[in-house]
């Protein structure tokens, strides 16, 4: 009786929860970031100019609903506004129009452009687990900014809670 309660209880901690922890990128496809570049420019055609207040940097939360990785991802972007409050922010779910043609490994993810519209970073918030724990990417690439450095990082590497991606349709 009580091997079959720590089994049910496995289960569901497995059905409610580790089922998602997985690495960030499950394909051993290479994730080309041309694709990004092709949504910076669609973002950009849709009239969004920078503000007066605002830096030339573009942010990007690729999220989805339906996943309930996402809710750890929620407070660590609450986190992270203060260093992003002078940022243009988009925040995509999967299912957005503006995301035809990118196939994106997984959700929650961020892309940052710096003031030129150049890539300087794609992946995942940060190296733990849950966002927010680790190594903050987010926050180690805006410093880089600052000093206008551009590291150009697509970051394939992490294992946390992350969703299945989109795949990007033509």
């Amino acid at each position: 009786l009580i091997l079959l309660w720590l089994v049910l209880v496995a289960s569901a901690f497995w059905f409610l929860e580790y089922r998602y922890w997985q690495s960030f990128n499950q394909s051993t496809v290479i994730f080309e970031g041309s694709q990004l570049d092709r949504l910076w420019q669609r973002l950009h055609k849709q009239g969004a100019s920078v503000g007066e207040n605002e830096r030339g940097i573009t942010i990007v939360h690729f999220t989805e609903d339906s996943c309930p990785c996402v809710s750890y991802s929620q407070q660590h972007i609450k986190q992270l506004q203060p260093i992003l409050k002078q940022t243009q922010q988009y925040i995509l779910q999967s299912d957005d129009a503006r995301l035809v043609g990118v196939s994106l490994p997984a959700t929650p993810s961020v892309a940052i452009w710096d003031e030129q519209g150049r890539l300087a970073y794609f992946g995942p918030y940060s190296s733990g687990l849950h966002c927010g724990q680790g190594e903050d990417f987010v926050t180690t690439i805006m410093n880089k900014l600052d000093q206008q450095i551009n590291p150009g990082w697509i970051n394939m590497v992490g294992h946390g809670c992350y969703c299945s991606g989109r795949r990007g349709a033509k």
